[in-house]
Formats: structure tokens, sequence, C-alpha cells
């Protein structure tokens, strides 16, 4: 049977009922469905917001905020985060969106996001992946309020690499293939700086498309 190249939906409620046999056209459809859905690549993906409350030392009361025009000064830390992520069988490089903050507080502020993929019992799967002020981070000023930025691994692939140790510049995070659809964790370590939201999506590849 040829894989039709248009959308075709599921037959109409009206042409079948449950316990009654069916034939000629309307199993050809859902013969034609089911074979769409077997050439259909699904994506994993995952999104985490970091919400925070936080105090307004001019007030004395707490605000209840998205970072969006945040007091300053709140975010020179040194924190590990985790996530999960289900990657799936296909889930060979994964891309990150992320937006933060950072502000100029101190001569001494040096911001970077490190990031790594770990199994459920913690082991380092692949190299770490390094964003590092200047050069892929920004700071805001310390005469205005914090905004986030955002700051993403991009989409393009790289040969896998090899080993764990040491980290890379800014690129897609590699999941092994032994460890493809495995429940995984995205490890995140900030340093002068804190994470507002992640985004986590497997990257598209055509050509390993079913």
């Amino acid at each position: 049977m040829l894989v039709p190249s248009s959308f075709q939906p599921l037959v109409s409620e009206n042409s079948c009922f449950m316990g009654v046999s069916v034939m000629g056209g309307v199993v050809n459809q859902f013969a034609q469905s089911l074979v769409m859905m077997s050439h259909c690549k699904f994506l994993g993906s995952a999104h985490y917001t970091i919400a925070k409350d936080t105090h307004d030392n001019s007030t004395n009361t707490t605000i209840f905020t998205n970072w969006n025009g945040a007091p300053k000064g709140l975010n020179k830390l040194n924190k590990v985060y985790q996530f999960f992520f289900a990657s799936t069988q296909l889930s060979e490089f994964v891309g990150v969106i992320f937006q933060y903050v950072a502000t100029r507080e101190s001569s001494t502020n040096d911001p970077s996001i490190r990031f790594g993929v770990h199994n459920l019992a913690g082991t380092l799967l692949s190299k770490r992946v390094l964003f590092e002020f200047p050069q892929h981070l920004q700071m805001s000023d310390t005469t205005v309020q914090e905004v986030p930025y955002t700051a993403t691994s991009g989409a393009i692939f790289y040969e896998a690499p090899t080993g764990t140790s040491g980290t890379d510049e800014p690129r897609p995070l590699f999941i092994p293939s032994a460890n493809r659809g495995d429940m995984l964790i995205i490890e995140v370590e900030v340093t002068d700086c804190d994470l507002v939201q992640l985004d986590i999506f497997d990257l598209y590849q055509p050509e390993v498309t079913p």
C-alpha cells in the first residue's frame, strides 16, 4: 500500500460502531491512518519554569515574580539544578533554550552555566557543555532591575563527543545510544547567576525517520 502524502483523518463516527464489523472503504481509511502513524517521528521535550519568591528590602515585602523586573542583587548564586527528561529511541542530540538572570553586583562576578546529561543513578553520560560570560552570557547593569536574558545551545549537529571529562563550547547535548529511550536527568550548574526557565527538546533528523 502506498503511504498517502496528504493528511488522512480517521473515519467518520457514523461509519463504524462498537461490535459491528466494517469492511471496504472504512477498513482502507483505518489502514492508511495506521501507516501514516508508523511514519511519524515523535520528538521528546520538557519545559520547566523556575518560579521564585523574592524579597524587596526597600519595602520589606515579598514579591511573587516571574523575573520580569525583579529587584536586583538577588541572583549571585552557585547552585545545581536537576531536571527530568524522557528521551526517545531517536534522541541523539538534545537542544536547550534557557533564560537566566545575572547582574554586575561586583567585579568578582563571573557568570557561567554548565549542562550535563546523567542517568537516574547519577552517572555522567557524555561531556558537559559550558556557557560563560562574556562569550555566551550577558550581565545587566546594577542601575536597573534584573531582567532575564535568553541563551540557546543551537540546533547544529556535531560529531559525537568522546569521554566525559572536560567541557565543550555551547552545542546540543549528546545522548549515547545505550541510553536513548531512558528517563534521564539534565543537570544544570549555575555560578554567579540564576536560572529562570529551561526548554529541552529533541533535534529533528529526517534522515533517521522511519
